[in-house]
């Protein structure tokens, strides 16, 4: 039984806790797993806290709570911030995050504790045709290239602190050129003293540098010759040395910073193929942390080349020279942890960060999972930083089946639940699984009986028909296919998937930035069949009854409660959400599997075999098809999976004998449910809280959570008549 207590460590998730499930951590693999991954924060350093990432092909602004030492990152907020959004960046000193439309918009927006967006103001700078900005290291002036017919230069801003630091142009001059004609600037990058601003000027293969004033104003001072266009820069972080990526020749400058702001040659131009042979086209650039090692993509290659900076700041190629990313990967940006140690490298043809550990000597290696799911194209990533974030419970919900609403909890610190509202939001006829967006705001209900999903949003301010926490309906529920049995939505918050039984089906529905399901009509008015289907695909076997997607976004596994009972794989497009049955992938699960979950690391996939009485496990490849594991013992009648944030503890619900069973990385524990019939299951990020309801019963089970992961009955409260599935909302700070 040891041996298999081990091989469950990990997080899972289940249909009843998808509101925790994006920022949980586990292990697992041979590799840098996020529980290996490392571990900053010690000794007061700082962490990252919140992710803020810019989609070019969704036009969005989008927050990410960031979980420190595993760098896991669960989405907080998404704002529609604009057309072809290229780069992001976080004003020096204060709480704003701008972001930079192509189009020639810039947005700013006040960061909240929380990791939430509001919205401050937006600034047209004078032409279309934006393509990099950067914020002084003050914090009281913004730069910004342009490529626009007629308007090829440099865009100078400063923040009005007379005006709730509006962005406005500076005078007298807001628009500065270079002594030659038809610049093409694409990148900008300060020193960093903050003296002065270096451009590469894309068509004329140079380096541009400027003088910054102490008014902020630049002032062009020379240039320097390049290689075939200087795509890329990066300034050293503790160095005064300069380095550039010319995209088409394949080759790397190296400079020195002098005092003036002039630049000198380090060494000669770097060749980042030893074969003169291979082609190459270069795209990101980024020096790591540490300041000790340098890599950039290379678009054509498929991979990252990786270099050592030297003592003297020359650029040394390692002795595995470069990574490979994969054929189906577009390599673009590339980005630095300023904390932690790791790269991320921007995938342009899905939505998705690919995320790297640095090795002792330099080398990059996967991390475990390996990407992360984001909107289509991640133009630009940045951090804020500082301490760790914590976890905070507001509010508990629990769908009642024969009643057909939701029971709603107000929960305190100490996890005291008490009665949340009026009266109890109505759902359709019969709810049977509740899932969450995952910035916890908007919630899904599947109603079987009249094949309907119910949206409801958390109130966020008193109103005088609800109280704060309480779950609003938005519009009507959306007619899906008969019988819907379970739903999950997808770690982008980009889709909904709902199986269905009657039909055997698994629908896709596009979801919008706030989480509603997207309609046809663009009314905001559904009438019947109206949601925007974006895919619907068969399972092929009866009764399908749950589904579990992979933490980076590309798979999806649902099981079908029947006698025998199976696994089917499909694949997921992140960039429509889309799904491709996998012909030839699906696997015997054991009698009347109802539950299925895979661990943080997205390597393991678990199945509760109820007609077994046992759990089985899975192993996942890199195309998602599984192997069967190892099975274990579950209980009487398994129904639920879960396992705490931390990925130590495996809880196991049992609605025959009434039970709920965990499986510790040393021990086995064994409670009563203190109801009859437990079903729905689910535990607060901060692994303080569990709560279970209890189907015979009607009521709520409340759990408090030893660190070994032990449950001690709390309090339990009487819920609707036939409690299912059930959710804690909260937030992070």
């Amino acid at each position: 039984m040891k041996r298999f207590l081990v091989l469950l460590q990990g997080l899972l998730v289940s249909a009843s806790t998808l509101v925790l499930s994006a920022c949980n951590s586990g292990g697992g693999g041979d590799g840098p797993g996020i529980a290996d991954a490392p571990a900053p924060g010690e000794d007061g350093a700082p962490v990252e806290r919140y992710a803020l990432v810019t989609s070019y092909s969704d036009g969005t602004l989008s927050s990410y709570a960031v979980r420190a030492g595993s760098g896991l990152m669960r989405l907080v907020d998404k704002v529609p911030s604009m057309t072809q959004a290229v780069t992001v960046a976080l004003r020096p000193g204060h709480d704003e995050v701008l972001a930079l439309s192509l189009n020639g918009l810039v947005s700013r927006f006040q960061l909240a504790a929380d990791g939430r967006f509001s919205p401050m103001d937006q600034t047209i700078p004078g032409s279309n045709n934006l393509t990099d900005m950067v914020v002084h290291p003050s914090g009281r002036w913004v730069y910004i290239t342009s490529l626009e017919d007629g308007a090829n230069g440099i865009y100078q801003l400063r923040f009005d602190e007379d005006n709730n630091g509006e962005l406005v142009a500076m005078e007298p001059d807001d628009f500065v050129e270079p002594d030659y004609i038809a610049s093409g600037f694409v990148e900008l990058v300060v020193s960093r003293d903050g003296r002065h601003l270096y451009a590469g000027d894309l068509a004329h293969n140079r380096i541009v540098q400027f003088d910054v004033g102490e008014d902020g104003a630049i002032a062009y001072t020379g240039h320097i010759e390049t290689g075939n266009a200087p795509y890329n820069l990066a300034v050293h972080p503790e160095q005064p040395w300069l380095y550039a990526a010319n995209r088409f020749d394949g080759t790397l400058e190296q400079y020195r910073i002098l005092p003036d702001g002039g630049l000198e040659p380090l060494a000669e131009p770097l060749s980042v193929a030893q074969d003169i042979n291979v082609n190459v086209q270069l795209e990101g650039l980024v020096i790591d942390q540490s300041g000790r090692f340098l890599y950039v993509s290379d678009l054509v290659g498929d991979k990252i080349w990786q270099f050592q900076v030297t003592e003297g700041g020359a650029l040394a190629a390692l002795a595995v020279p470069s990574v490979d990313v994969g054929e189906e990967v577009i390599p673009r940006k590339l980005v630095s942890s300023p904390v932690s140690g790791r790269i991320y490298l921007s995938d342009g043809g899905a939505g998705a960060m690919l995320a790297f550990a640095i090795k002792e000597g330099g080398e990059l290696e996967p991390m475990t999972p390996d990407r992360l799911a984001l909107d289509t194209y991640p133009s630009d990533m940045t951090f804020s930083t500082g301490a760790a974030l914590t976890h905070h419970v507001r509010a508990a919900y629990v769908i009642n089946g024969n009643d057909g609403d939701i029971s709603q909890f107000a929960m305190a610190d100490d996890g005291t639940l008490s009665s949340l509202g009026d009266s109890n939001p109505a759902t359709g006829a019969y709810p049977i699984a509740i899932a969450a967006h995952p910035s916890a705001r908007t919630f899904y209900v599947a109603n079987f009986n009249d094949g309907t999903v119910s949206q409801f949003r958390q109130v966020t301010s008193q109103q005088i028909d609800h109280d704060v926490d309480e779950l609003a309906p938005i519009q009507a529920a959306v007619t899906v296919d008969a019988k819907p049995a379970a739903l999950a939505v997808h770690p982008s918050g980009n889709f909904l998937y709902v199986v269905s039984k009657q039909n055997q089906s698994v629908s896709v529905y596009n979801l919008e930035v706030n989480g509603e399901i997207e309609d046809n009509n663009g009314i905001g008015a559904y009438m019947p069949d109206d949601p925007k289907l974006v895919d619907k695909e068969q399972v092929d076997f009866l009764n399908p009854a749950a589904l579990a997607i992979d933490p980076t976004g590309r798979f999806l596994w649902v099981v079908n409660d029947h006698d025998p009972g199976f696994i089917v794989l499909f694949r997921i497009d992140t960039s429509d959400g889309s799904l491709t049955k996998v012909d030839g992938a699906t696997e015997s699960a054991g009698k009347n599997p109802k539950a299925v979950a895979i661990n943080a690391s997205g390597e393991v996939v678990y199945v509760a075999a109820s007609g077994d009485n046992e759990i089985r496990s899975y192993s996942v490849a890199g195309d998602g098809t599984l192997t069967a594991g190892q099975s274990g013992f579950s209980g009487q009648g398994a129904v639920s999976l879960l396992a705490s944030p931390s990925g130590k503890v495996l809880y196991v619900v049992n609605q025959v004998d009434s039970s709920v069973l965990w499986y510790g990385v040393s021990d086995v524990g064994l409670v009563s449910s203190t109801g009859t019939a437990p079903l729905g299951i689910t535990i607060d990020p901060g692994e303080s809280h569990v709560l279970v309801s209890n189907l015979a019963s009607a009521n709520l089970t409340r759990f408090s959570v030893a660190e070994d992961g032990t449950l001690s009955v709390e309090e339990t409260v009487a819920t609707g008549l036939a409690p299912q599935g059930v959710a804690i909302s909260g937030y992070t700070e």
